[in-house]
């Protein structure tokens, strides 16, 4: 959902009818609304409200956690993407680039991130550290990539999903961690050694995925938390001439079947 609201509202932002305004006033819109998005959200569908303040320990990637670490991954990229994104329309709203990735840092930190654990705290979820730690380590790689292109062209993070008709979540993907895949990536192409031969459409995928975390009547020991290393092949870079700019979604997105996992565990 909250992708979803995100993208909505970045399309908006860039219609004529923002035209008359400021970078400023449609920076302070932007963030006025996705808050009040967020909030919206939250109350009719997280149950924000319904308990008082508390904290909860979710843990990270142990077994015995909800999802196996999955969801604090989901945490770093969400807040990976959005100050990523943020950024990019910033910078076409007139900012300069530092202070573009900057203030979508402040964007996706303030309303991503602590809105949404705050309101978390008042509903049956809980405040979590673990997920604001995470929020905030997506937040900086997002930043960090922004202000270094020439290290966004060696690493992407990207998210991997495949929902089957078997899915139990489907209603809202942002949190079907049973079909995910969450993983760092190291293009060849960022790298003048592999200029103008074959080797520069590879990459190197560092990836992790959790399996029966949503199985109540499953032992524990029946829960599946795997590492793996891939070859793929960047989608990006072999799409770009002939999709253009579109071909930026698969530094983000990483469709299925265009990788061979050569070690897991």
């Amino acid at each position: 959902m909250l992708n979803f609201l995100v993208s909505l509202l970045l399309f908006a932002s860039e219609t004529d009818t923002t035209e008359a305004l400021t970078k400023t006033e449609k920076y302070a819109l932007t963030n006025v609304a996705i808050g009040a998005g967020i909030l919206g959200w939250g109350f009719s569908q997280w149950g924000y409200g319904d308990e008082d303040f508390h904290v909860d320990s979710e843990g990270w990637f142990e077994r015995e956690s909800s999802n196996g670490g999955s969801d604090k991954l989901g945490h770093f990229y969400t807040n990976y993407l959005i100050t990523r994104l943020l950024s990019d329309v910033y910078a076409d709203w007139g900012y300069s680039q530092d202070d573009a990735s900057l203030y979508a840092s402040f964007s996706s930190l303030a309303l991503s991130s602590l809105l949404i654990e705050v309101g978390d705290g008042y509903s049956e979820h809980g405040f979590s550290k673990e997920d604001l730690i995470a929020d905030a380590l997506g937040v900086g790689a997002g930043y960090l990539l922004s202000t270094h292109p020439s290290l966004a062209d060696k690493i992407d993070f990207r998210v991997e999903y495949l929902p089957t008709s078997n899915s139990e979540n489907q209603t809202d993907f942002t949190t079907n961690y049973e079909q995910m895949k969450h993983l760092a990536v190291l293009k060849a192409d960022g790298f003048e050694l592999f200029d103008d031969s074959y080797l520069e459409y590879l990459e190197l995928h560092l990836g992790y995925y959790s399996r029966n975390f949503n199985h109540d009547t499953l032992p524990l020991k029946g829960r599946e938390r795997s590492v793996y290393v891939g070859v793929g092949v960047n989608l990006s870079k072999l799409l770009s001439p002939y999709i253009g700019s579109y071909g930026k979604i698969f530094n983000y997105y990483q469709v299925p079947y265009t990788y061979v996992e050569v070690a897991k565990r």
